[in-house]
């Protein structure tokens, strides 16, 4: 476990972020956060206010308001950075193909300006957020490493070149960096767009829930903390430097399995509409994180049965406060 290091996360108060600065700021870890707030993510800094107040810090973090894409923003940053989560990115596969350059320019100029800071301040480790969309529609599952990647969104193509950058700053600067993809996130702070939190508000709701496609497509779902797991081992272990893994459960369900899971758990009626799938998805998600478990001792904990137990219980929660 990374203690008392100074760590710099971007995106820190977002879904992912917000659920590893939970974890890391328990260990006498000083923890920068730099998160633009950006209004596709509503909400966001007032729940990253709640957190904070619900763990009763005030001294061991700080907060910088601003976007990656202006560097003059690291000039924030007072102290030396031991390691650097970076996790800021503008989200949304289905986002992306509307808004290919905002993309672009937030993801791609923000992941050179943390490495260009990090070889300028001798930083000791940047572990790099990607995703498993790189890989496109799968040639073969589970899918390793070393599978062809054939993005199919513009989201999926910034994620790729990011990963590009990165290992081109760990061979050209010799700077230890690593790139983890991860495979369909979720649970508690996740955003509101996506589709476990989607569909068990609709249902709490009483409203129709709309698959698009047949639902029987795949998807390895993995839970957050299972992610920051991944995250923190990236960090611990040199033998992760200048290394891509894939970060997932490897154990995919289908879209129609997942909704039938969670209406159980609420123990509702199904209401089901099924529609023209939408551009950008693949018809599955399955990793292969033989990588992950023999280098970084990766062992993914939280099975999709108990997953979608918290997520429920953590949006039932939030709901009853509001």
């Amino acid at each position: 476990m990374l203690k008392n290091k100074n760590i710099l996360i971007t995106g820190g108060a977002g879904f992912i972020g917000s659920n590893l600065f939970e974890r890391l700021i328990e260990e006498d870890n000083f923890i920068i956060i730099i998160d633009n707030f950006n209004d596709y993510y509503s909400g966001k800094e007032k729940r990253f206010n709640q957190l904070t107040e619900s763990l009763q810090i005030n001294k061991d973090f700080d907060l910088i308001k601003g976007n990656l894409i202006n560097k003059n923003i690291f000039k924030n940053i007072e102290i030396e950075i031991d390691v650097i989560f970076h996790l800021a990115a503008q989200a949304g596969v289905r986002y992306s193909i509307e808004n290919a350059l905002e993309v672009s320019n937030n993801n791609i100029i923000s992941t050179v300006n943390v490495l260009e800071y990090a070889i300028n301040h001798s930083v000791g480790k940047v572990v790099n957020a990607s995703s498993s969309s790189v890989y496109g529609n799968p040639i073969y599952t589970p899918v390793n490493e070393e599978h062809p990647k054939n993005p199919i969104s513009p989201y999926a193509v910034s994620k790729l070149c990011g990963e590009q950058y990165v290992d081109y700053y760990s061979r050209e600067y010799e700077l230890p960096c690593s790139s983890l993809r991860f495979y369909t996130v979720y649970g508690p702070r996740g955003r509101p767009d996506m589709a476990i939190r989607k569909f068990i508000n609709l249902i709490l709701d009483g409203k129709e829930i709309k698959i698009y496609g047949d639902g029987k497509q795949i998807r390895d779902f993995t839970y957050v903390s299972d992610i920051v797991d991944g995250l923190i081992l990236a960090a611990e272990n040199k033998k992760a430097y200048g290394e891509i893994f894939n970060l997932g459960c490897s154990d995919p369900i289908s879209v129609n399995k997942l909704v039938d899971k969670i209406y159980k758990i609420i123990d509702s009626e199904r209401n089901i509409q099924y529609v023209e799938t939408k551009k950008g998805d693949v018809d599955a998600t399955y990793s292969d994180i033989t990588k992950a478990q023999e280098m970084l001792n990766f062992k993914p904990k939280i099975h999709i049965d108990e997953g979608l137990k918290r997520t429920y219980n953590w949006q039932l929660k939030r709901r009853e406060s509001k």
